[in-house]
């Protein structure tokens, strides 16, 4: 009787084992791959280095990576394999635009923020237009918007140039007791709750779940779509001042560094690579654990070939992992 009590309440309607209780908690919540893995590598590098980790100036270092990713996710959300594969080199040339024009000008600070944000925006808006307005496949634009950006950097400053007394150095340090770079990394997180008070978050969603219906819905695809890319620079700007606050220089020649570490952070952080799933707090983690894999690889002194084949596998086993979640749990939430 015991034995045919415990089978009939194990296959009792709605009840759940461990691991699909942990699937669906995955499918739910699909930043929960990132951060384990974060939190992770974070106790790993503490005990390497003996806890001396030194915070601010390595949140100073991760802050480019992890502007990269979360300015590449608002055109993947939307959908039709919206890659934008010109966000690091928009970094670049609003770094370099700032240290060759706007600082030489004696124009810092705010303004030079300012300027360095509609930078973004604007090359943002013309991706976007080619997309949407042109129809042109997102991949194709912005490897040519890349190539194009690439060029101009290379224009802007054929080598390297450093900048002194930069008032964006701020965010490379403590204010007050505040690490600086914190304010770097938080700033698409405030932009994109304020967001989420409005319409637009949700409507993105659908765009880039389902453009169609979205359509049939009243809403407009084009336009929604198209300010995904115009989001997603104005992020890109702010990774130029992150570059400027940790390098105090500018250098044409880090147009292709975040180009593929961000969209592999954004994957890693559990976002919709096919769209119309995500947000920016699950990129921010998956470039967490690239920044710090990278510093373990870094202080075990293995090959560095290595971490580019550690960046694919755990891209794979992320991507694999959630969609397994989301396969597992038959839709359910």
């Amino acid at each position: 009787m015991s034995v045919i009590t415990v089978a009939s309440a194990s296959a009792r309607p709605g009840s759940v084992s461990p691991l699909q209780a942990l699937l669906r908690m995955v499918k739910k919540y699909t930043f929960a791959f990132a951060l384990v893995l974060s939190v992770i590598l974070f106790i790993v590098n503490g005990f390497q280095t003996g806890w001396n980790i030194g915070l601010t100036a390595q949140l100073a270092l991760l802050a480019p990576t992890a502007l990269a990713a979360m300015a590449s996710a608002p055109p993947i959300i939307s959908g039709r394999g919206g890659f934008d594969l010109s966000i690091s080199p928009i970094m670049v040339m609003s770094s370099s635009i700032y240290v060759a024009w706007l600082v030489p000008r004696g124009i810092d600070g705010t303004l030079a923020i300012i300027i360095m944000l509609a930078i973004g925006a604007a090359i943002g808006a013309v991706n976007g237009m080619m997309i949407v307005g042109l129809r042109i496949p997102p991949v194709v634009a912005t490897l040519s918007m890349y190539f194009i950006l690439q060029g101009v950097d290379l224009l802007i400053i054929p080598s390297p140039i450093s900048v002194q007394g930069s008032q964006l150095a701020v965010f490379a340090g403590n204010i007050g007791p505040i690490p600086g770079p914190l304010f770097l990394l938080l700033f698409p997180l405030v932009v994109w709750w304020l967001l989420g008070l409005l319409p637009y978050r949700s409507l993105l969603t659908a765009v880039g779940s389902n453009d169609t219906a979205a359509y049939s819905a009243g809403v407009k695809v084009a336009l929604v779509r198209g300010s995904a890319y115009v989001l997603g620079g104005f992020f890109a700007g702010a990774g130029g001042v992150a570059i400027i606050a940790a390098t105090n220089s500018a250098s044409a020649a880090l147009a292709a560094t975040y180009a593929l570490p961000g969209v592999a952070a954004v994957a890693l952080g559990g976002t919709s690579l096919l769209g119309g799933r995500g947000g920016l707090f699950g990129p921010l983690l998956g470039a967490a654990a690239i920044f710090l894999l990278g510093n373990l690889f870094v202080a075990v002194q293995v090959n560095p070939s290595w971490l580019q084949v550690m960046y694919g596998s755990m891209l794979i086993v992320a991507v694999v992992f959630v969609a397994y979640a989301g396969i597992a749990t038959g839709g359910s939430k």
